[in-house]
Formats: structure tokens, C-alpha cells, sequence
């Protein structure tokens, strides 16, 4: 009787696994997603049809939890393998590269050579704890159609031949360095929808064109060229923050707040740091705008300070233009 019920046990098993296995291999993937790598990993030791499923999965995540469970050698080894076995287009790839020496930095390179050439459009390269030697991006890397690219603590120094990455829609920038070469810093990205930077350098070199641009924000980037944002009309939520003081001398053209607000009149979210708003306060004083933000519902300052007069000037020349304002929220200095 036991004989008979472990049968059948086995038996109702297998046809689940049976089950399983005719999903469409793209739901089997989304599934997969929601794995660790390693159980992802398992699961190709159940059968032939597994081993291909696992081997073609268009996604590969290497966060930090599974690069420091190892040594530097054995993560090397473990996604070398685990790349140079892939079948088909490996579309997203996330990498944290921070147990990786910088003296082993060329590993990283072979492994965007060949992902390069594997219809990649999202990538993801964190370099966390070496401050102190951040991964140049390959020239290579450049020339592929990305859609999605983040970076933290990478250099970002493109050959003299870069244009932009034309169909990028999403870009997360921190602590990147920009070396461009200054007479061909132009980049144009067409489809580009989302910028973040945050504390990036050698920004004052970079002039970018991005006309469907929704989403603008910077932090701590140092010496700003914003002239390139201002003919972006589509932009509905801007950013603007730092942890120094910002000097007017400083920005690539003399902007207050009159000529940053009335080139962006449809925004609708609005995040100012205080040494942006002593910045942009500085023109006449005159009690409003005279572009009346109509489409503005959420206005946000960072480190805000009751006690500084061109804050507090600022603040009203702005509420006195914001018929529509809904939300008003302060982060207050110390």
C-alpha cells in the first residue's frame, strides 16, 4: 500500500514538472527572473530541456550577494563559464564588480566584448568598494544599441567617433567620470527619456541633445552645463541638488531663476537643493515669474533654510506663480 501511494506521489509529481516544462520558454525565463542565480542554476540538472532553458535565459543578474560569497577567482571562473555556455541574446546583464581587482579589470572587458555581440540593451555595472579604481568602459561597449545603462563608479570616456547612444531610453550615472574630448563632447540621444546623475565629474565637457528628455535630475555633478537641457520641452520632473555651494561663475551661462523655470514651463514636479535656489534667485526682485508654471503640482526643496533671505525670496516668487501647486514639501537644514 505504501509502494502504491509513493507511485502515485511520484507519478503527480512528475506530471506537475510534465506541466512545467510545456510553459512557453519566455514565461519559464520570467519565472527564472524571480530566482537566485544559483536555484536558477539547479534547476538545469533536471533534464536536457532544462539545461537549454537555463543556458538561453535572455537575463543574467550577478548582484553583490552572490560575488562575495566567493573568492575573486572563483566568481571570475563561475560566470565565465556561465556566459561562454549562453545560447542566444543575453538582453540584460546586471554585474557587481566590486570583489574584482583592478588588475583583473581586462576580465570584465572580454566579458563585454562578447556581451556586445549578444544583442544587449540593458546593462548594469556597480563598482562599489573600489573608490579608488573605477572600471573604464570599453571602447566596444560604445557601439551597442542600449536602451538601459547603468554605471557606478565607472569612467566613461568614449572614442572620438561617439555620437550618443541613439536608441538609450534610461541612464543612472554615480561617481562616473566624463573624459570627452572637448571638441567632441555633442552626444545625441534621440529616445533618451530619463536622466540621473549623481555626484559625476568632467560634466562641464558634455553637451547632450535629447529632446523627448521627461525625467532630469543631478546631484553633486560640480561644474553644470545646462544650456543643452533647455531647449527639452517634453520635461515634466526636474532635479536639481547639491551637497556644496554652487557657484554662479561656475555654470557654462549666468541663469536665474526666471530664465531656468520659463525654458521648462510643463513641468509638473519640481526638486530644488538650497545652493541651487540661492543661484537661481539671483536676478531682479521682481515678486513673480513671469511664466506662470500652470502645470506644476509637486514642489520639493532639499536642505531648505527659513532663516536665508534668497531662499525664502525665491520660495515666494515661485508660489506666486504656481496657481495649481499641490503638494509642498520641505527637507529642513540643521
Amino acid at each position: 500500500m505504501a509502494m502504491t501511494d509513493s507511485c502515485k506521489r511520484l507519478a503527480v509529481g512528475g506530471d506537475k514538472l510534465d506541466r512545467l516544462t510545456d510553459l512557453p520558454i519566455n514565461v519559464i525565463h520570467q519565472i527564472q527572473d524571480h530566482m537566485s542565480i544559483e536555484d536558477a542554476s539547479k534547476m538545469s540538472v533536471l533534464s536536457r530541456a532544462w539545461r537549454y532553458v537555463w543556458a538561453s535565459n535572455p537575463k543574467l543578474v550577478f548582484g553583490a550577494r552572490f560575488c562575495t560569497k566567493r573568492t575573486p577567482s572563483d566568481t571570475i571562473e563561475i560566470i565565465s563559464t556561465i556566459l561562454f555556455q549562453h545560447h542566444g541574446a543575453i538582453k540584460t546583464f546586471f554585474l557587481d564588480i566590486s570583489i574584482i581587482p583592478s588588475s583583473q579589470h581586462s576580465v570584465v572587458d572580454r566579458w563585454m566584448l562578447f556581451l556586445s555581440r549578444n544583442g544587449l540593451v540593458n546593462l548594469t555595472l556597480q563598482n562599489q568598494n573600489n573608490v579608488n579604481a573605477p572600471y573604464k568602459l570599453p571602447s566596444y561597449v560604445y557601439g551597442v544599441g542600449l536602451e538601459r545603462l547603468g554605471l557606478l563608479n565607472c569612467i566613461f570616456r568614449p572614442p572620438c567617433s561617439f555620437r550618443g547612444f541613439h536608441m538609450l531610453k534610461w541612464i543612472h550615472l554615480m561617481r562616473v567620470a566624463f573624459e570627452l574630448d572637448v571638441a567632441h563632447s555633442s552626444l545625441w540621444m534621440p529616445n533618451l527619456k530619463i536622466l540621473c546623475f549623481v555626484y559625476c565629474s568632467g560634466l562641464h565637457f558634455f553637451n547632450i541633445h535629447a529632446p523627448e528628455l521627461s525625467i532630469l535630475f543631478l546631484h553633486s555633478c560640480g561644474t553644470l552645463k545646462l544650456s543643452s537641457f533647455m531647449e527639452c520641452g517634453m520635461l515634466r520632473t526636474l532635479g536639481f541638488t547639491s551637497q556644496e555651494e554652487v557657484s554662479q561663475n561656475r555654470q557654462d551661462k549666468a541663469m536665474n531663476l526666471t530664465d531656468f523655470l520659463s525654458c521648462w514651463h510643463n513641468v509638473s514636479h519640481l526638486i530644488l537643493g538650497r545652493y541651487f535656489l540661492k543661484v537661481l534667485a539671483s536676478d531682479t526682485r521682481a515678486e513673480s515669474l513671469p511664466t506662470r508654471l500652470t502645470n506644476l503640482r509637486s514642489l520639493y526643496f532639499a536642505h531648505y533654510n527659513f532663516d536665508d533671505e534668497d531662499q525664502i525670496f525665491a520660495l515666494l516668487r515661485i508660489l506666486r506663480s504656481c496657481p495649481n501647486l499641490k503638494i509642498l514639501q520641505f527637507l529642513v537644514s540643521s
